[in-house]
Formats: structure tokens, sequence, C-alpha cells
């Protein structure tokens, strides 16, 4: 295959999202969407890089920006969140 200026091009289908592509972060958002959701977790109708979850009697907000995720809650309940969503994301990703 040949671009325009008659230039060789390698042309591929990846079987997997290539990370820092658009298709990529749709896939990580939907995934962690459903996550959260699965965990009860209530998403802000005003901001949705915002959820909130009431724990053992405590605020628990996580606040996501592009990959990262910031947990605001003690170190045991933050340490159980984390669990699901990383063995679903491991499962999912092979």
């Amino acid at each position: 295959m040949e671009n325009k200026q008659d230039k060789p091009m390698l042309e591929v289908k990846l079987k997997k999202a290539l990370y820092g592509t658009l298709q990529a972060a749709l896939l990580f958002w939907k995934l962690l969407y459903n996550t959260l959701e699965e965990q009860e977790f209530k998403l802000s109708k005003y901001d949705q890089f915002l959820a909130n979850k009431t724990i053992n009697g405590k605020q628990c907000t996580i606040i996501r920006h592009v990959d990262n995720l910031k947990i605001t809650t003690s170190k045991k309940v933050k340490e159980d969140i984390i669990k699901q969503p990383d063995e679903k994301f491991r499962k999912e990703s092979h």
C-alpha cells in the first residue's frame, strides 16, 4: 500500500485498543462507568468525572481525570474499592 506521495505505508488492524487513542479512552470510560455503577456509586449529573457513595457512614468520592482516579476515603475502604475494578480490568484486557 502507498500513500498519495507514492511512499510505502504499513496498515495494521489491532485486536485491542491502543493506549492514547480516542477509542481506548472511550473503552476505559465505559468500563469504569459500568464498574462504578456495579459498586452502586452515584455518578454526578453535573460532572461526569465525579462519583459518590456513602460507605460505613462516610462519604467516598472518586474523581476521574483522563485515565487517573483520585479516591477520597479511608485507606481500608480505598483498598476494597480498588480490588474490584483492578480484577475486572485485568480480565477485560486479556
